[in-house]
């Protein structure tokens, strides 16, 4: 069976060639074949009209189930496809209350508070969230699998696990924008308010480090993470490695790419320096992996980013549509994003002995997202 389904493809691909998109066409469908063998795992490509549809699917179906390209429909195969996938069934089955809620949000833009009781609860046990929210697209990976710099780094590039972040995840949104905006939490503190009444109500000084990945529409969308720190004299007054680049990271003046003053120009290039991004696909198509990567990245060289702060609160926003590769490595791993499961963690870098060793500022995982959920959200003034 197997190899009658090679040779199918292995046609097919021969015949989508000799068109105009043929050529792009038929490396996807080598990639995906390759990563199948790999992973023991077989694919079906339905194509039809002249080359491969702009909507085509391609659905992971148990091996057992193999139906050769040459003499699938269009119809049938999406069909069969849908009723073999294995989890699918389940995830729709056992949305969260977040993904019940979302046709709501799509009839009209909520509010901050909307938003968070839109979004449930989240459980005080990192661990059982996604047990106890079914369909929520994150939770919090353990620390210690980041690598991070070690004390002696400068000398013998040596890394270390990271021990517990500073900061724990509060919550995620997925939200639809009518056009980028830059410095969201100000219209977010309802929600970030209720959170931490929810999560920690007895933390008067409470710190909380928001991030903010604009991805380019339309339709606009933010996603936005919230990491909280009950205590702020942990970062401000406390004297450790990590609060020595804090300090002057979380200062409450803003800065962006278009800073005029000397002062915040300066701020701004030590911040683009400083700010680490830590990906690694825990699963995910090999395509997906190769252009993510896993390697610790300095976003603020190769994004425009803004940071916005404020006594108990601190922004990034990364602008994801400021780099055109990074517009195609998003849009691709967007296009198996209900597949994929991704781990982001957040340093900040340590560039001189008494900065070292290096310990996470956040982290969280993504999921099986479906970008299609995301909450339209109101800006309001």
């Amino acid at each position: 069976m197997m190899v009658a389904y090679l040779v199918s493809v292995t046609e097919g691909a021969m015949r989508i060639a000799s068109t105009p998109r043929g050529q792009m066409a038929a490396a996807v469908v080598v990639v995906l074949l390759t990563w199948a063998v790999l992973t023991k795992r077989v694919y079906v490509v339905v194509m039809w009209r002249e080359g491969v549809s702009g909507g085509e699917e391609v659905e992971e179906v148990e091996s057992s189930r193999v139906v050769s390209t040459k003499e699938a429909r269009p119809e049938a195969a999406s069909c069969e496809s849908r009723r073999e996938a294995p989890g699918k069934a389940q995830r729709a089955a056992t949305q969260s209350r977040r993904r019940q809620s979302s046709s709501e949000g799509k009839k009209r833009p909520l509010s901050a508070l909307e938003v968070h009781e839109a979004s449930g609860t989240p459980p005080l046990d990192a661990a059982s969230r996604v047990a106890t929210r079914p369909g929520a697209y994150w939770s919090e990976p353990d620390s210690s699998g980041f690598r991070v710099r070690g004390p002696s780094y400068l000398m013998d590039k040596v890394k270390i696990g990271s021990p517990e972040p500073v900061f724990f995840l509060l919550d995620c949104d997925l939200l639809d924008l009518p056009q980028p905006t830059a410095h969201l939490t100000r219209y977010l503190e309802p929600r970030i308010d209720a959170l931490w009444r929810d999560r920690v109500p007895e933390a008067p000084d409470k710190f909380t480090f928001v991030v903010q990945l604009q991805v380019p529409g339309p339709p606009h969308k933010a996603f936005v993470m919230y990491f909280g720190c009950p205590d702020r004299a942990t970062i401000f007054e406390s004297d450790t490695p990590f609060s020595r680049v804090a300090r002057r990271f979380f200062v409450d003046k803003n800065s962006t790419p278009f800073s005029a003053a000397p002062e915040l120009a300066a701020l701004h290039k030590w911040r683009n320096n400083t700010f680490k991004l830590i990906p690694r696909c825990v699963n995910a198509p090999f395509v997906v992996k190769r252009a993510v990567g896993e390697v610790p990245t300095l976003l603020g060289n190769k994004l425009q980013q803004s940071y916005f702060g404020k006594r108990h609160y601190f922004e990034v926003d990364v602008n994801i549509a400021s780099s055109r590769i990074a517009q195609y490595t998003v849009g691709l791993a967007l296009n198996y994003s209900s597949v994929v499961i991704c781990d982001l963690a957040f340093v900040l870098q340590g560039a001189s002995p008494a900065e070292l060793p290096e310990v996470l500022a956040g982290c969280m995982r993504i999921e099986h997202i479906n970008m299609r959920d995301a909450t339209n959200f109101a800006v309001h003034d």
